[in-house]
């Protein structure tokens, strides 16, 4: 779990944490089980890091220098969760950078299976239990510098537990927390589950829309984009996977 205490992390011109290079991490996957995880390998020059870092640049661009919360949403099922959990890499092949990758969707969650060391806890839990702190649901994931929220124990009345002030306040103290930080929220398929997506884009910064291949017509894609938002949509990933 990720229970380094704020205060081990000096603040350099007010930007950027010095120590990101010594964060604690779990086990990190080699390249055979990176293939298995369909995650990006650094130790390779794909086609699929070039166009990973070409989003990740024009995300940056628009967040204008500061850290951000961006929410990856298929438009139908396939591909959202492979298109999020490789943003978030891409982001933490950045040395001066960090990630956060945080499972919302609830009914076909995908975060755990990134846990080299598994979980207890998660996202519904914590949303469930007062008791339960932010440090207790991050986690290592086998990629460095990036870290995880699975979605945990409890996925009963899923819509009202991401609607709830909790949630938001926990996005922003996960944001507020470590200037480096970025998080990317895995969101459930909108077609599907539009009330779930609706609020969650409610409380990140932008959004990017994934099409899954043969699954979107263009009548359905603009759909989309209508209820999202011109302003808000920061990007639109065709995908095959």
């Amino acid at each position: 779990m990720d229970k380094t205490p704020i205060s081990n992390f000096a603040v350099l011109n007010d930007k950027q944490p010095v120590a990101i290079a010594k964060m604690a991490e779990v086990r990190l996957y080699t390249d055979d089980e990176l293939i298995n995880l369909k995650l990006l390998r650094p130790s390779t020059e794909s086609p699929s890091i070039k166009a990973f870092r070409d989003l990740r640049t024009k995300l940056l661009a628009r967040a204008n220098g500061k850290n951000f919360i961006c929410m990856v949403v298929p438009i139908a099922s396939g591909g959202g969760s492979h298109v999020a959990a490789n943003l978030a890499a891409a982001i933490a092949l950045d040395k001066t950078k960090t990630s956060l990758l945080i499972d919302c969707n609830l009914h076909t969650p995908s975060v755990d299976r990134l846990l080299p060391g598994g979980s207890e806890i998660g996202l519904t839990d914590y949303l469930d239990d007062q008791r339960i702190s932010c440090e207790d649901i991050v986690y290592g994931s086998g990629v460095k510098r990036m870290r995880a929220v699975p979605v945990g124990n409890n996925c009963d009345g899923g819509t009202e537990k991401l609607s709830s002030e909790r949630m938001a306040r926990l996005l922003q103290e996960l944001k507020g927390r470590y200037l480096d930080r970025y998080i990317i929220v895995d969101a459930p398929p909108a077609m599907d589950y539009e009330a779930d997506v609706s609020l969650l884009s409610d409380i990140c910064d932008f959004i990017v829309l994934v099409v899954p291949y043969g699954k979107v017509n263009e009548t359905q894609l603009n759909a989309e984009i209508q209820k999202i938002g011109i302003d808000r949509l920061a990007g639109i990933v065709f995908n095959e996977c």
